[in-house]
């Protein structure tokens, strides 16, 4: 409807339009700027041509006049401003002065190039051409055409003569001066003369002269006159336009009678031809608006009907939609509960007193339900997926455990189908990275799912390979490949489809829902990363991921190896494996713990090997790895007869690499005394941990005496924290309550919203943490969540919940809930969070009443720069080996004090950001918060070059690690040097 009004009125404004044209123009609006250029420069400084005449002129009687002049008189009539002509000066004179901006405005000129670059031009103001002047009489010549065929008076050597000559048809009849021509056809002896219309009228008025006409020559360009104005004045050029636009159009005709006097003969012709288009335009207009207001009706009928369709079709969508929301809540939370049981059980009956062999069923129940837990949150990650509502999150992560988790869960689909799995991790790739551990956990056991799933015969490998890095970012390559089924290249188009799986038949033969590989390109793409595929039919697939990680340089694993690989360097390895590929690996990974060792392929050669050692200098291998299948009787018998052999001073420690498949074999790994046992394919963390752990005590005393096996203690809280459990479900209260009194803590438990808030009231000052469910009768988690919150705005309530829809998280902490835990939860992870939710907030509350808060266990720090305890918790809880590594420490860095002078006051800040950051990672190492934190900031403002804050923190850092060094000292009972 807006298109046809607005036809309607553009055929009812044009008339009016083409009107108001010779309407007069009603007051000018002058801008803010404008009024103010006016009130700051009232008077205007002119520089004319005295003798331009008729259009400019001083007069003999010294007065200014002609054309220009009345135009002025009635711009300074609308503008309030005065024009003052400066006079007694020749044009040249005038227009230097207006160069050098002497004089302000040119009124009367034409535009030139070269004057452009001195002057603003206004609005061309007037215009003049060639004409043909005739007898008032003469009828038979209305336009330039008539003229052909005639003779016609002309100025001799004119501009004009010289328009005349390029016609053939016309005979020039040359003058000497106008006046003569002129007089010539006012007496009737000429028919015709062209000449310039403003000089030619002037000079029949100063002649007396009263019975010519003219008629224009309509082929003929005009010649425009112009303000022009000094160029730093544009605000004046407006005004001047403004004001030239307000002059009616009376004004312009009595402007031309007075000075141009002389009868216009009008042509017609082409006012007739403009009336007849305007009539033809203004027809053919409302034709066609004609035709496109019946079009449009119909259009606008047709469009109602769809809308009216869509609307009915988007209520029945977003319908549909709220039904698959609701169901997929309820059934994420049905499923959820029972799963949270299954692994929450597992966990409990872990925490008793049963063998290494039930401890790995166990493992293999939690898996399976964690496999079930992925099926569940595939199909909730697509639907976020369609919603956009996905989000990346950015934490450290260590790279290992996903690895290690990976190994885990498809170890057991691996021993299933009886297929072999390697994996080759670069040694040169970090550990620890920022990014989401969870999306690349997903991603990467999607990919190698789906490889061990459809390789039936063969085997599977993942290759993580460092493909650039650029300071602490590294382009990482994981290629997962298989020799399993294959794909066409028509099944690879339809890969990352929704529900597809090359073809129908897979997902009957394979299972599997079918969203995995989409789920895995949109966070891939999310992530910042890219995926390759590179398949043919019956001969395996290859999938490539790149992903760019940033490392964690305050946690990674490299860094700490770097600094603890000193202590490796004595050690002797002696490795037996007799596949080719795991000697290159075990190789590469020794090499990068600084570890040099030597390689048998067989149980004899190894005997060999450790008889000749024995014999030729006196030494022994200090660490046996063995692969379980290398030895004819298996590595558990030959390590037992190794332990029995007389050639050894000291019995080696032994680390044996179990197949995957055969995980029952750590109990007897553990029956027969053996210290450590790593299942294949190996991850480098795990085997240098392992190193680390059973050789605590010798890697201090240079194997002087026997390792001590130690075993990991389980958490446990020194402060006995009340945790209020409200859950409806018995089950999951059972397991929240034993997994948290296992821990330390103490628990009462509340079964609805009811109970949990009036336990609340009458306890209050006793609680220190509240585990609250979403879905319960009586009354819900949010229900007793605000009521509580009108009692006590600060204590921690974190959500326990199966929902794992989008908006849950975001409505708990709208209505007060601080954290928030998904069911199935992890047991560890479980306690983590309560832990870090809990300590800050009872460490506050003691504060605020003016006590102390509890000390988990008395920490002692040294001179306020060295924390034993955290030192000592960073050597795995053993005191000697941080006795040691303080003896290193103080060595180390007792001249680098005047090292790092040095290069500072060279401004050599390269060198002095690398002294720096060696010392930060080793101060971190035995607790030395304090000179890590300065170090952390001065390494930075190094890096960057902020000369500025540079001294400061170096006179500061100094300051502490002379004060460290001391307090060192004093604790190894050593003397500072002078």
């Amino acid at each position: 409807m807006k298109l046809l009004r607005n036809i309607f009125l553009s055929i009812v404004v044009l008339p009016f339009f083409i009107t108001s044209c010779f309407a007069a123009q009603k007051d000018i609006q002058f801008t803010q700027l404008e009024k103010d250029f006016i009130k700051e420069h009232p008077v205007i400084h002119l520089g004319v041509d005295p003798q331009f005449i008729p259009y400019e002129f001083i007069d003999t009687d010294g007065v200014y006049k002609g054309i220009a002049a009345d135009y002025i008189k009635l711009i300074s009539a609308r503008t309030g401003l005065e024009f003052v002509v400066e006079k007694n000066l020749s044009w040249p004179e005038a227009y230097e002065k207006g160069v050098v901006r002497l004089l302000d405005a040119f009124p009367c000129v034409s535009k030139t190039k070269e004057r452009e670059q001195y002057f603003l031009y206004s609005e061309p103001y007037y215009s003049f051409q060639r004409v043909i002047y005739i007898n008032e009489n003469n009828n038979t010549i209305k336009n330039f055409a008539d003229v052909m065929n005639r003779k016609v008076a002309v100025q001799t050597n004119s501009s004009h003569h010289s328009y005349l000559k390029a016609f053939e048809s016309i005979k020039p009849s040359p003058y000497f001066k106008v006046e003569e021509a002129l007089r010539a056809v006012a007496d009737g002896r000429e028919e015709a003369f062209i000449g310039n219309l403003a000089t030619s009228n002037f000079l029949i008025k100063a002649n007396g002269i009263t019975n010519l006409k003219y008629v224009e020559v309509a082929s003929e360009e005009k010649q425009s006159l112009y303000f022009a104005v000094r160029k730093d004045w544009p605000i004046l050029v407006s005004i001047l336009n403004k004001a030239l636009a307000d002059i009616t159009q009376e004004e312009k005709i009595n402007i031309d009678n007075r000075w141009l006097g002389v009868e216009k003969r009008i042509d017609y012709t082409q006012i007739i031809r403009i009336v007849g288009i305007v009539g033809i335009v203004l027809t053919i207009i409302f034709l066609v608006s004609l035709y496109w207001i019946v079009k449009l009706r119909k259009e606008v009928e047709t469009r109602k009907r769809i809308e009216a369709a869509l609307k009915v079709a988007k209520e029945e969508a977003e319908y549909a939609n709220h039904v698959k929301s609701t169901f997929l809540a309820r059934m994420s939370h049905e499923i959820r509960t029972p799963l949270n049981a299954i692994t929450g059980m597992a966990y409990v009956i872990k925490k008793t007193d049963v063998t290494t062999i039930q401890k790995i069923y166990l493992e293999k129940i939690t898996r399976a339900a964690r496999d079930m837990l992925g099926i569940i949150n595939d199909i909730l990650d697509f639907s976020k997926i369609e919603a956009g509502k996905i989000d990346i999150e950015r934490i450290s992560f260590n790279l290992d455990d996903i690895l290690e988790q990976l190994i885990s869960i498809v170890s057991f689909k691996i021993d299933e189908q009886n297929i072999d799995f390697s994996m080759n991790r670069d040694p040169e790739i970090p550990t620890f990275f920022w990014g989401d551990q969870k999306r690349i956990q997903q991603v990467l056991l999607n990919i190698v799912n789906n490889a061990v799933k459809f390789t039936k015969d063969g085997a599977v490998s993942l290759t993580i390979r460092l493909v650039a890095k650029v300071k602490d970012s590294y382009k990482i390559e994981f290629s997962v490949k298989d020799t399993g089924i294959g794909m066409s290249n028509e099944q690879l188009e339809q890969l990352f489809a929704p529900f597809s799986q090359g073809d129908s038949s897979i997902s009957r033969r394979f299972g599997g829902t079918g969203l995995g590989l989409s789920i895995v390109k949109s966070l891939v793409e999310q992530m910042g990363g890219s995926i390759e595929v590179y398949s043919a039919v019956d001969e395996g697939s290859t999938f490539n991921i790149q992903l760019t990680l940033e490392v964690d340089r305050n946690k990674d694993y490299e860094e700490k190896k770097k600094a603890a690989s000193v202590y490796f360097q004595n050690i002797r390895v002696l490795v037996v494996e007799k596949n080719a590929f795991y000697r290159n690996l075990l190789s590469g990974y020794l090499h990068s713990f600084n570890m040099v060792a030597e390689f048998a392929t067989s149980e004899a050669r190894a005997l060999e090997l450790m008889e000749k050692v024995s014999r030729e200098d006196g030494t022994s291998y200090n660490l046996l790895i063995v692969d379980y299948e290398t030895p004819q009787d298996g590595g558990i018998a030959f390590c037992t007869k190794v332990k029995r052999l007389p050639w050894f001073k000291e019995v080696p420690k032994f680390i044996v690499m179990i197949p995957l498949s055969k995980e029952e074999l750590f109990k007897n790994l553990e029956e027969a005394g053996l210290d450590f046992g790593i299942t294949k394919p190996i991850i480098p963390s795990i085997l240098y941990n392992g190193i680390v752990e059973i050789f605590r005590i010798n890697v201090i005393e240079m194997h002087e005496s026997s390792a001590l096996i130690t075993t990991q203690k389980p958490f446990k809280v020194e402060y006995p924290y009340h945790v209020l459990i409200i859950e409806d479900n018995k089950t999951n209260q059972f397991i929240a309550q034993s997994i948290l009194e296992q821990s330390g803590f103490r628990v009462t438990l509340a079964d609805d919203g009811v109970e949990g808030y009036e336990l609340f009231l009458k306890m209050q000052q006793d609680f220190d943490l509240i585990l609250m469910d979403i879905h319960m009768p009586v009354m819900s988690g949010y229900e007793a969540t605000s009521l509580i919150r009108n009692v006590d705005r600060n204590i921690p309530i974190i959500a326990m919940t199966a929902d794992a829809i989008a908006g849950v998280e975001e409505k708990c902490k709208s209505t007060g809930i601080d954290h928030y835990i998904s069911k199935p939860f992890d047991p560890e992870q479980f306690i983590e969070t309560i832990w870090q939710v809990v300590k800050p907030y009872k460490e506050g509350l003691l504060i605020k009443s003016g006590g102390e808060a509890k000390q988990e266990d008395p920490v002692k720090v040294i001179e306020g720069v060295l924390d034993e305890k955290d030192g000592i918790s960073h050597m795995g809880g053993n005191a000697d080996l941080y006795e040691l590594v303080l003896k290193e420490y103080y060595n180390e860095n007792l001249e680098i004090s005047s090292i790092l002078c040095r290069a500072i006051e060279k401004e050599n800040y390269e060198e002095a950001a690398q002294i720096v950051h060696k010392i930060k990672s080793s101060s971190g190492s035995i607790g030395a918060k304090g000179l890590y934190k300065v170090a952390s900031n001065l390494q930075r403002a190094l890096g960057d070059g902020e000369i500025e804050i540079i001294p400061k923190l170096h006179k500061e850092f100094d300051k502490i690690l002379k004060q460290l060094l001391s307090a060192i000292a004093k604790r190894i009972n050593l003397h500072v040097r002078d």
